[in-house]
């Protein structure tokens, strides 16, 4: 079990960390559902850090819900794995915005088919609920976060219209990341409003069952919403994640005696 090390680590707390660390193994399919971790005195030899940041990243996992700590008997991996597939992508936003254009190109390859499965599956329900944050969307458009989550659901509704239980399954993790990348994208003067229209040019796509104009609707918001980003964030969001890598190779080593995060878990 070899947990991924990064070029920099972000200035967060070492119990942070630690959490971070084992939900990427998690999240990788290292340490499955219903897996015991090792006990506290092997977490503490293999990270090199001290049995209270140990018991303090495990408390924080559990709290997430995603370990199932049993005094005495240690940590077992809970068997629903959604949640940690998120937190661990959340994790790698927080690390590195510039990954924020790879979430862009996931969605470019799900939700473009999602919204063309949709207009030939969709239920009368789907359909109704989608009108209803078009109006939350509208009604808060001098609200970032009532707009961002009424945009959320929106997506998640389409999503249920498409009609697939594994494209559902794939999409749920990715929810909680679309708040970030609104966040981001909602800032920038006018996006708000261009994006509801473009919502209802997809909505009204999908209620007609025009599944072409439905991609092709989803692709426009898409390639608007990347524009939006890169205007924002400029040339550290376009920056890849190996750029990044790449960039703080070049950096002079890190000084003896400086702060260092947990080492490899192995």
């Amino acid at each position: 079990m070899i947990l991924p090390v990064r070029a920099t680590l972000p200035r967060i707390k070492l119990k942070d960390q630690v959490a971070e660390r084992l939900i990427e193994v998690i999240a990788s399919g290292r340490l499955a559902g219903g897996t015991r971790l090792p006990s506290e005195r092997e977490l503490v030899g293999r990270l090199g850090v001290s049995r209270t940041v140990v018991r303090e990243a495990l408390n924080l996992l559990e709290a997430r819900g995603v370990l199932q700590v049993e005094h005495g008997r240690g940590a077992i991996v809970r068997t629903d794995p959604s949640h940690v597939v998120r937190d661990a992508l959340l994790t790698l936003l927080r690390v590195n915005p510039a990954a924020l254009m790879d979430l862009l190109e996931i969605r470019k390859l799900l939700e473009v088919e999602i919204a063309g499965l949709a207009s030939q599956r969709v239920r009368t329900e789907d359909l109704q609920a989608m009108r209803v944050e078009l109006e939350r969307m509208r009604a808060h458009l001098g609200s970032a976060d009532g707009y961002i989550e009424a945009d959320v659901q929106f997506h998640s509704h389409l999503a249920h219209g498409a009609g697939n239980r594994v494209l559902l399954r794939m999409i749920e993790p990715i929810g909680e990341l679309l708040r970030a990348s609104r966040q981001v994208s909602a800032s920038r003067p006018g996006s708000a409003r261009r994006a509801l229209r473009e919502h209802e040019a997809i909505l009204r796509a999908v209620a007609a069952g025009n599944a072409p104009r439905a991609r092709e609707a989803m692709r426009t918001h898409l390639q608007a919403t990347e524009r939006d980003l890169l205007a924002v964030m400029g040339r550290s969001l376009s920056m890849r994640p190996h750029q990044h890598g790449a960039a703080q190779r070049g950096r002079p080593a890190r000084r003896r005696g400086s702060a260092a995060g947990p080492r490899r878990l192995s």
